[in-house]
């Protein structure tokens, strides 16, 4: 989503240029001069009120939308001088208290051509129409971890996107806030699985039996690690153990068995999942498969605590 921002004069300027025109008009031409000044003056003044009301109007977003890494949370900054277009997020949201955070979709536009900042990254926040609106900015510090690869992602045609959070309200100030994880793990690998939501990422799990599918694994990571991918959870029983027989989670990527839960785990997550896969029809999560030398490609998943 490259919004192009256009660079057009000031609608002060304008009314100068062509108040100065009418004088030299009026000078050259007597009284016709100054007619003819007064009716430019007039259309130009409604040119600009007219371009005026049209850069309020949001642009809609027309790269490929990215998903990121959810297993974080980064606090914006500046929005004070996006209120109003917050607010306009937040009105068309679920009725809620304002105790409640609203939930709302952004994506990342890296501006490395910022006359203020050239690492800055810009926060928008996405309308149901497909449109987006700024909110607000990464924090300097931040922003400079995630440029540059925001800016491999527009090259390729494609935004950053995440989930964010909306707070405050009423007679307080908005706040955003979103749910984004770190800048080296930020791509979430094999895009095959869609859109459907992921399980909050808060919490790392590992993963017991890799031994056995090394592999997929190592097909899945084709020789980079760390590598931040989609998992998928389902049923099954334990096949050998103290607790054979017993119900736990198997962890697939694309398709492929790498694990599963240890019997403990089985138990704390089994009924989320149940809950989560009939709720949006897969039990998804973020997972980082990471190479440990001898042990050979391990995988924590990220899950709710």
């Amino acid at each position: 989503m490259t919004m192009q921002q256009r660079t057009e004069p000031s609608p002060a300027a304008v009314l100068i240029s062509v108040a100065v025109l009418a004088l030299v008009l009026t000078v050259a031409f007597g009284p016709l001069g100054f007619v003819i000044g007064l009716a430019l003056f007039a259309l130009m003044f409604i040119g600009t009120k007219n371009r005026a009301t049209e850069q309020l109007v949001p642009v809609r977003t027309r790269s490929r939308i990215r998903r990121l890494s959810t297993a974080g949370r980064v606090a914006i900054v500046g929005e004070s001088h996006y209120q109003d277009a917050i607010a306009e997020v937040a009105r068309h949201a679920t009725a809620r208290t304002i105790e409640e955070a609203i939930p709302a979709t952004a994506v990342l536009v890296p501006e490395p051509v910022n006359r203020h900042d050239h690492q800055a990254v810009r926060v928008d926040l996405l309308r149901g129409d497909g449109s987006a609106i700024t909110a607000g900015y990464l924090r300097g510090d931040q922003a400079a971890g995630y440029q540059p690869l925001l800016v491999q992602l527009a090259e390729r045609g494609e935004v950053g996107s995440c989930p964010a959070r909306i707070v405050g309200g009423g007679q307080r100030y908005y706040g955003v806030h979103l749910h984004l994880g770190a800048p080296r793990l930020l791509l979430l690998d094999h895009e095959a699985l869609g859109t459907a939501p992921t399980m909050p990422a808060e919490h790392q799990v590992n993963v017991t039996g890799e031994e056995a599918h090394q592999h997929v694994l190592h097909r899945v990571v084709n020789g980079r690690t760390p590598v931040h991918v989609i998992a998928e959870l389902r049923d099954c029983r334990i096949a050998k153990g103290t607790h054979v027989g017993e119900h736990t989670l198997e962890v697939l990527l694309e398709g492929e068995r790498v694990g599963q839960l240890s019997y403990a785990m089985g138990l704390r997550y089994c009924d989320l999942a149940q809950e989560w896969r009939a709720r949006t029809g897969r039990a998804l999560c973020e997972a980082v498969i990471t190479n440990e030398g001898t042990r050979g490609l391990q995988t924590n998943l990220l899950l709710p605590k």
